[in-house]
């Protein structure tokens, strides 16, 4: 494999099997509140803080505070999902899908004001996982280890929400307190996912293993394993196809993604689920 021939790729896929580690835990959650596009505006908005701090300039030359900045401009996205929940009378599915277009109109606007604004925007996408450095890999080593273990404690009122609102509201469960928790840790790892990954492959990492899961397996927790083994199998195909073909890494590795979605698709209606 020429994955294994070469040091940055072991890298690029070290920084995947991280990230599509504890983002898939997410996705699952994700998928089953039905809040889909949550990810993908969260990842959007992360990538706003990060425009606004390239145009303030702090861009690649000042990384920690423009993901400062990020992270700001994060938990207040994280905040202002939690209280998406009380709106009963709108569809929260509809209030994500505006900040997620206000978030990426803003950001076209802010990066229109940059001499590098198109190249920022292409890689806010794409990513650069090729060109992880070790410092930014153990920088994600060590916010997967807190946030995992914050997922860890949590789980079971964590996933007796997600399951089961009612049942949590009536144990006297503080929803929204749950959800601040849940958007503010989820934050935090789509913040810097975004930054090294972009927001393409973040949305692929939490979305893609979730569904395939629910596809392939019917409990719990036999979904999120199958979903960390499906994470694991798209990374080494789609980094080696990158590799071999010459593309581009992220978007080589969501292809991958799809592809492998589509044969369990197959596979779950061949077993008839």
């Amino acid at each position: 494999m020429m994955l294994l021939q070469y040091p940055f790729a072991l890298s690029a896929l070290a920084l995947c099997l991280l990230l599509t580690g504890v983002l898939s835990f997410f996705g699952y959650h994700v998928v089953r509140r039905g809040v889909i596009f949550v990810d993908l505006a969260l990842a959007q908005v992360a990538a706003l803080g990060a425009s606004i701090g390239i145009l303030s300039g702090l861009g690649e030359q000042h990384p920690t505070a423009n993901f400062l900045i990020s992270l700001a401009f994060t938990f207040l996205g994280a905040g202002l999902f939690s209280w998406f929940r009380g709106r009963e009378k709108l569809p929260i599915e509809a209030l994500i899908g505006i900040t997620y277009a206000g978030a990426m109109a803003l950001s076209l606007i802010v990066l229109e004001k940059s001499a590098t604004g198109s190249e920022e925007l292409k890689e806010m996408l794409v990513g650069s996982i090729l060109t992880v450095s070790p410092a930014a890999l153990g920088l994600a080593a060590g916010l997967a280890a807190i946030v995992a273990f914050i997922l860890w404690v949590a789980r079971k009122r964590l996933f007796l929400i997600t399951e089961n609102p009612e049942a949590a509201r009536a144990q006297g469960l503080k929803l929204w307190l749950w959800d601040c928790l849940f958007y503010s840790t989820f934050g935090v790892m789509v913040t810097y996912s975004v930054r090294v990954a972009g927001v393409l492959l973040v949305f692929a990492f939490l979305i893609v293993p979730s569904l395939a899961s629910i596809l392939a397996a019917r409990s719990t927790w036999r979904r999120i394993a199958f979903g960390w083994a499906f994470g694991l199998a798209g990374c080494v195909l789609g980094l080696e196809a990158s590799l071999r073909l010459d593309w581009s890494a992220g978007p080589t590795i969501v292809a991958t993604f799809i592809l492998l979605l589509a044969l369990t698709g197959v596979y779950s209606k061949i077993r008839g689920r």
